[in-house]
């Protein structure tokens, strides 16, 4: 407000200066830049990453057998329990004999390249967030329950080299994982120690630990307020007027936005910034301006738009599209209790002439 009393100032003392001249007008320069809040918002990670996805998809891929747990929120880790065999099918493998008559100290096949089997599929699935992140690690654990004396190895194949597991020892498959294969068992044999144990309730399952901490091989999108966009005019331009607003905008010569930031999700982020035709539900001509996002709080950064101006004048109502991308190459873990929290507004750089009258005409 101060700076415009100052204008007005200006012009009296221009008048007064100029009253006993022959010009009959002069012309008053200023650039003052326009300040408009925009957008305060709160992005909570269940809007970045649909869990369900996630759970729906390990779901799909390991199979009716299997059950999925939620272990840890930070970094978010899913727990899958696969059953391979149950004391009976243990039973079927070993015939003739049964687990009072087993030979001892002897591995016994139950699974040959021969007759493997499928433990998970990851090729044909819609792994959602999965499609393009490598995970740092997947630790696993063959295990044998309800039942003493009793290891079991195995060799997993995913399409790479073999993995080989014994029960009770953690492996980590994340390269098996990794490319995107179906996960087959190759093979596993059955080893009963002299004073063993098992019964018909004794299973063999995969204990398989999904952290999210990963590499992401290409850009994921993981949020966008396309189809949230208010549908009136960022400025408050209607298609019939043509207030000081819109004549302010014409001899508008930079735009800059400002975005300050808490990102406590654990995710290095990028921000896409586009203008947005509210009336046709598209994005403008021009090319989206792109920031990065880093982790951490009290976080500034500026987006110039410039080159959006002449979009802006064109279009009424106008407005922003924003969109929120995990990029390709970085790493990160998913912590669920983590957030992104924007405040936004914009500065408006104008050079306005006032043209001022000196005399009555």
């Amino acid at each position: 407000m101060k700076r415009f009393y100052y204008v007005f100032f200006l012009l009296v003392v221009s008048m007064f200066l100029f009253t006993s001249c022959a010009l009959e007008e002069i012309e008053l320069k200023t650039d003052p830049t326009i300040q408009a809040p925009i957008a305060t918002e709160s992005i909570t990670m269940s809007d970045l990453v649909d869990t369900e996805d996630i759970v729906s998809s390990l779901e799909d891929s390991f199979g009716s057998d299997a059950t999925v747990t939620h272990k840890s929120t930070n970094p978010l880790t899913y727990g899958v329990d696969l059953k391979i065999y149950d004391g009976q099918e243990i039973l079927d493998k070993i015939a003739p004999f049964d687990f009072s008559s087993v030979p001892t100290d002897t591995p016994i096949d139950i699974v040959t390249p021969a007759s493997s089997i499928t433990l998970a599929s990851f090729s044909n699935s819609d792994l959602g967030i999965l499609e393009d992140i490598e995970l740092d690690s997947l630790p696993a654990t063959l295990v044998v329950t309800n039942a003493t004396g009793v290891t079991v190895d195995a060799t997993l194949t995913s399409g790479g080299s073999p993995k080989k597991l014994t029960s009770g020892v953690k492996t980590d498959l994340a390269d098996l994982f990794n490319v995107e294969n179906d996960l087959i068992l190759e093979s596993m044999s059955i080893t009963f120690a002299s004073e063993s144990t098992a019964y018909a309730t004794t299973t063999i399952a995969l204990l398989v630990d999904f952290p999210f901490e990963f590499t992401i091989t290409e850009d994921i999108e993981l949020y966008t307020n396309e189809d949230e966009v208010p549908q009136e005019d960022i400025f408050g331009r209607s298609g019939e007027d043509s207030d000081v607003l819109s004549d302010i905008l014409d001899d508008m010569e930079s735009l800059i936005l400002h975005m300050d930031y808490d990102n406590t999700t654990g995710l290095p982020l990028k921000m896409e910034v586009q203008g947005w035709d509210v009336e046709n539900n598209q994005a403008t001509a021009s090319e989206p301006e792109t920031k990065v996002i880093t982790v951490g709080e009290d976080k500034t950064v500026e987006f110039n738009l410039t080159g959006l101006i002449e979009d802006m004048k064109d279009t009424v109502p106008f407005n922003l599209v924003f969109t929120v991308i995990l990029p390709q190459s970085e790493t990160g873990t998913l912590n669920m209790d983590g957030r992104l929290d924007l405040s936004l507004w914009l500065d408006l750089g104008t050079d306005i002439t006032i043209p001022i009258p000196i005399r009555a005409q």
